[in-house]
Parts: structure tokens; C-alpha cells; sequence
């Protein structure tokens, strides 16, 4: 799992020291991290528009566009209930006034690796209680489906089409990325264009699949040695 994380304060001095420590205690974790550096609001909210982080770290007191502004645009226009945002001030006693943002966390100057270190666990906590879902994002707003739920992904030009239990959908993103955030819950990358969950496979053969809807699937040929390994990965973890 990578963790993308975005650092918004318009002090350099204190992006510099969050994003050193942030390094730190990734790396000790042994998590694959991105971490972009904003110093300020407006920036931050322009990179968001094509941009998912998982993560950010916010400061408060940003001129023009402040922290609390910036948490309303994420939470009321993108529609993002999905990022976690940790705020970051000089101050005490914003409690109120952001509770509405729902922050996964809030941080007093000065900061320390412990308080961020707390905050990295409590977001892997979060992460992992909802990792059984698949999020993404379509018209300015992000949505979420049980991946128990999801048949199949295919790729469709810029966009991908998913099929779940009662609906089909569609949303900018190429087939490889779908497949890096699936690829642990036993989702097979049968073709260039094709990916589909191994619990709803009703017939597996050597060259094509059929699945519980009875929509049929070629597996090319380089792949069917490399799904014919991961099928019985799959089956001895079954055992």
C-alpha cells in the first residue's frame, strides 16, 4: 500500500521539517509513501482537482485561503469524505470550528515526530478498517463499493468501467492503477484491459473465464502461465 500524502503550510521552514520527519517514520514502517509540499492553500486545492492524497498534513493559518476554508472545499465542493486531514497550528482552541471538517487529527507547534508518528498510526488503523473498499472518483465526487461486490474492471480508452452486484459504472483511470489498489484481495489482471475478482469467477479454463453473470473473458496468452501461478497461491491459502 502506498500512502500519498500532501504537507500545506506557508512556512518552508515547517514543510521541510514535516516532510524529513514524515520520511523517517515511513521508511522505519517500511510503507511506500509519496509526499507533495504546498505552500499554499490555493495550491493545494488546484493539485486536488486531478490529485488523490490519502492524507494531509494542514495548516491553519494560511493567508487568503486558510486551513478551515480548504477543509470546507474538500469536505463540501470536491465531496471527499475519503482523505484524512491532520491540522497543524500555532494555536489552541479551533476544536469547534473544525469538528464539522472531520480531522483525523490536531497538531500544536511546535511538531515533533511523535505527533506525527501518531498520527501515520491512527491513519493505518483507519486504512485498514476500510480496506475492503474500492474508492473513485467521478464528476468532482468520490464513491466507494465493497470490493466483495465487484465482478470485473475493464479498461475503456481514458476511463474504466466497473461491474458489481446490481450496477455498472465508469470514471477516469487507467486499468493499471484500478489494479494496484485490488491486486491483495485475490483480483486477477487477466488481460490488458480486463481484471476480475477471483470470488465471483463461476468457470476457470487456460484460455478465457466466465463469470457469475455468465460474461465471458479471454486471458492473453502471456499472462496464462502468471494467472495459472496465482490461482494456486490463491487455492493453497484456501486450504
Amino acid at each position: 500500500m502506498q500512502i500519498n500524502i500532501a504537507v500545506c503550510d506557508d512556512e518552508r521552514n515547517i514543510c521541510a521539517q514535516v516532510e524529513s520527519m514524515l520520511t523517517e517514520i515511513l521508511s522505519e514502517i517500511s510503507t511506500e509513501y509519496n509526499i507533495d509540499v504546498f505552500e499554499s492553500g490555493e495550491s493545494l486545492c488546484n493539485e486536488m482537482k486531478r490529485t488523490e492524497y490519502d492524507l494531509i498534513f494542514l495548516d491553519i493559518e494560511l493567508p487568503n485561503m486558510n486551513g478551515v476554508d480548504i477543509g470546507r472545499y474538500i469536505r463540501e465542493e470536491l465531496k471527499n469524505e475519503i482523505v484524512q486531514i491532520a491540522y497543524i497550528s500555532a494555536k489552541e482552541g479551533y476544536a469547534m470550528e473544525l469538528f464539522e471538517y472531520r480531522p483525523i487529527n490536531f497538531l500544536v507547534k511546535p511538531l515533533d515526530k511523535e505527533k506525527l508518528k501518531r498520527v501515520i498510526q491512527k491513519y493505518l488503523i483507519i486504512s485498514e478498517q476500510d480496506n475492503h473498499m474500492f474508492s473513485y472518483k467521478k464528476s468532482q465526487e468520490f464513491y466507494k463499493i465493497p470490493l466483495s461486490e465487484i465482478l470485473y474492471f475493464e479498461g475503456r480508452g481514458r476511463k474504466v468501467s466497473v461491474t458489481a452486484n446490481g450496477m455498472e459504472d465508469e470514471f477516469y483511470d487507467s486499468i493499471e492503477n484500478v489494479y494496484q489498489k485490488v491486486k491483495q484481495h485475490k483480483f486477477l489482471f487477466i488481460h490488458k484491459s480486463t481484471i476480475v475478482n477471483y470470488k465471483h469467477i463461476k468457470k476457470m479454463g487456460y484460455e478465457e473465464v466466465t463469470m457469475i453473470d455468465n460474461k465471458k473473458f479471454s486471458i492473453s496468452q502471456s499472462r496464462r502461465k502468471a494467472i495459472r501461478a496465482m490461482l494456486l497461491e490463491i487455492k493453497k491459502g484456501e486450504r
